[in-house]
């Protein structure tokens, strides 16, 4: 199983690079949808559907029409005679490559451990405890076993709402500026 994980990750690294590596804007899209894809296919390698099924509905499927939308309004033409060297291109990329090897080394050096599953018994003296128990157990197990969008929504929206928020913003953001930048010269 470690080496389907190891080799997922790799596709979707691959994918990642050709993305910002591609010199064709078609070339670059292709390779994010099948990012995109990947991902989803992590997603469904956790157990989490309903993650997964957003992950290709709205970037696969979303995100990838605006990005087309953005490649087809934008003048391929102009882009060419006012491409630039960018010499900041190397030391980012040492850069990132630095904060990957570091989040790799404490997340291969981390304390935490997987919970192992606790085993539940219970002891009944009668029959009328031991239908008791029973119902009490079923009862257990149906809140252990809460449907995945429900364990989405709550995290999304209970522990991890200012991060959704700013993500939200930092879209909104990134669509102004990408109609800003597609916008002609009047």
């Amino acid at each position: 199983m470690a080496f389907l994980w190891i080799l997922l990750a790799a596709f979707i690294a691959a994918c990642a690079l050709g993305v910002v590596l591609s010199r064709s804007p078609i070339t670059s899209a292709v390779s994010l949808l099948a990012g995109f894809l990947g991902v989803g296919i992590l997603y469904l390698c956790l157990r989490a559907e309903f993650v997964a099924a957003a992950q290709v509905l709205v970037y696969a499927g979303g995100i990838m029409v605006l990005y087309l939308i953005g490649v087809m309004f934008t003048d391929s033409e102009a882009l060419r005679l006012t491409r630039q060297a960018h010499f900041q291109a190397w030391p980012a990329f040492f850069l990132v490559l630095a904060l990957f090897l570091w989040m790799g080394h404490r997340l291969y050096r981390s304390e935490f451990t997987a919970e192992p599953p606790v085993l539940r018994v219970a002891v009944a003296a009668g029959a009328d405890q031991e239908a008791s128990a029973k119902t009490a157990l079923a009862e257990r197990a149906g809140l252990a076993k809460e449907s995945n969008p429900r364990q989405v929504s709550v995290a999304l929206f209970r522990d991890f709402l200012y991060p959704f928020e700013a993500a939200s913003v930092l879209l909104t953001v990134a669509v102004l500026g990408g109609v800003f930048l597609a916008k002609k010269e009047v």
